[in-house]
């Protein structure tokens, strides 16, 4: 007996021992990525913290509030498992009135959303068009007998009517990833266009997603051929509008969708749910979205109720970076939380006091600025440490911690990191992060599985960079990476005997 419990003291001694040699073998390493890579006066922020012991393990500038750009996500996305719960859908619902329509939004982003409804399967057959998805609801509309509509009407009012942030760059919100964000979402708050030339003409724009014939579109495109040209199309919507201005030259047909962003959403939805009645042949007087002196929407509901599960929104967002996605996220935290429309302030408010909420540690929680959810704003500002400690608390909850895990890309796999580490030697580690990239900044925030359980969460964030030196901050973050893998399959103990 006292032979076997002093081999056992042994090999406890030597993992003790091992554990501690390994990691300061890895803080040494880490250190020197760090200072090779070639980012030309950026800033760098590492934290890399083992779950089990929720204790930092490397710690490089870790407490330097810097900007995380998409990073955001994993805030947003926590904070709404934390504040709606696991089992949360979004409800968007048709109601009747009498001889009237109001949709009734939830904020849901995954409504109508082109991605999901090429998943999605109806009458036998897979893939969604916009128009059949609107038909589940036309098509009820119809059954029931009603000829005519005095109005439809898109209740919005869950959220507020501020639909862009105000510090977004102004010159890029055409751009499908700085869509409009509302109480009504609907195909991704984007129309999308497949432009063909045409010899001697103005290029063929007419072929929109989903089809909104009342459009006031000015062609000012071209369809050279010529040797040397090339496709250069852009469309500009006129701010504040939906005033669509084609430029540039198509030389061949666009198979993917040229996008750009709706403006006014609810109003929009309105307009495209009247117009699809009336074609259906349902004489639709009057469209809208709701005022703020309207009553409370009642009604009985007509067609289906449309439900999207929290995590498929929160994988969408995390696994895609969808940024409209993180953004509905925001507000409909502070809808739930507070009981008023969802706004970037109320919203805000409410993902750092879930921070301060879960990590219990005041100055962790108290360097995070929080300006939107999706990290498309420069004004965020969050450290490393924080993420780290965030994403353990996580990962040591098991009701929500599977989830959020889950809804993460997964190195050379899946998502956004679907291209990366394909030569680089993980030692059998899963890889599961967001990335994350605005002028100036890359970040990259995670956790590293081993097959035996064990588990890290580690944080790169890289400011300040020249747009040279993007790809440089790409690889310091994947052999840090690769570093944590390396040393978490070396100080593997394996414990046996006779």
């Amino acid at each position: 007996m006292r032979r076997q419990w002093q081999v056992w003291f042994l090999v406890i001694v030597a993992a003790l021992v091992l554990g501690s040699t390994s990691l300061a073998g890895l803080r040494d390493d880490v250190d020197r990525l760090v200072r090779a890579a070639p980012l030309k006066g950026a800033s760098v922020a590492v934290s890399i913290r083992d779950v089990d012991s929720d204790l930092p393990l490397v710690s490089i500038n870790d407490r330097q509030p810097m900007t995380p750009a998409s990073n955001m996500k994993l805030l947003t996305t926590g904070a709404a498992l934390h504040a709606l719960g696991g089992n949360f859908e979004f409800t968007t619902r048709l109601l009747r009135d009498g001889d009237r329509l109001i949709v009734k939004g939830d904020g849901d982003p995954a409504f109508g959303d082109p991605i999901l409804l090429k998943e999605m399967s109806l009458n036998g057959q897979q893939g969604v068009s916009a128009d059949a998805f609107l038909s589940l609801w036309v098509k009820p509309v119809v059954d029931a007998g009603m000829t005519s509509v005095s109005e439809v009407v898109v209740d919005d009012r869950i959220f507020d009517r501020e639909f862009v942030h105000r510090t977004w760059p102004m010159d890029q919100l055409n751009n499908d990833y700085c869509a409009q964000v509302s109480g009504l979402n609907f195909h991704a708050n984007v129309l999308h266009f497949f432009p063909k030339p045409r010899t001697g003409q103005p290029p063929m724009v007419s072929d929109c997603l989903p089809a909104a014939p009342w459009l006031k579109i000015t062609n000012n495109a071209t369809s050279r051929q010529g040797k040397g040209e090339k496709t250069t199309l852009g469309i500009i919507r006129k701010m504040g509008t939906n005033e669509l201005t084609f430029r540039g030259n198509v030389r061949i047909p666009y198979r993917d969708p040229v996008a750009v962003t709706v403006d006014d959403m609810p109003g929009f939805f309105a307009h495209l749910l009247a117009d699809r009645l009336q074609r259906a042949g349902v004489e639709v007087n009057g469209h809208r979205s709701s005022r703020p002196d309207d009553s409370v929407s009642q009604g009985t509901p007509i067609g289906p109720v449309i439900t999207t599960p929290l995590a498929t929104v929160i994988t969408r967002c995390n696994r895609d970076s969808e940024n409209l996605y993180a953004e509905s996220l925001l507000k409909r935290v502070g809808h739930a939380m507070t009981g008023a429309p969802g706004s970037w302030t109320n919203g805000s408010a409410i993902v750092r006091h879930i921070i301060h909420e879960r990590l219990g540690d005041s100055e962790l929680a108290g360097a995070v600025v929080v300006a939107d959810g999706s990290g498309l704003s420069q004004d965020n500002r969050i450290t490393a440490a924080m993420m780290t400690a965030w994403l353990a608390s996580f990962a040591n909850d098991s009701r929500l911690g599977p989830l959020l895990i889950d809804s993460l890309a997964i190195a050379g796999e899946s998502g956004t990191l679907k291209k990366r580490y394909s030569k680089v030697n993980l030692y059998g580690a899963t890889v599961q992060a967001k990335t994350g990239y605005i002028n100036r900044v890359s970040c990259l925030s995670g956790f590293v599985t081993m097959p035996d359980g064990r588990r890290r969460t580690f944080s790169v964030l890289v400011n300040g960079l020249k747009a040279d030196c993007i790809s440089q901050a790409k690889q310091l973050q994947d052999q840090v990476v690769a570093a944590i893998a390396e040393d978490m399959a070396a100080s593997t103990v394996h414990l046996g005997g006779d």
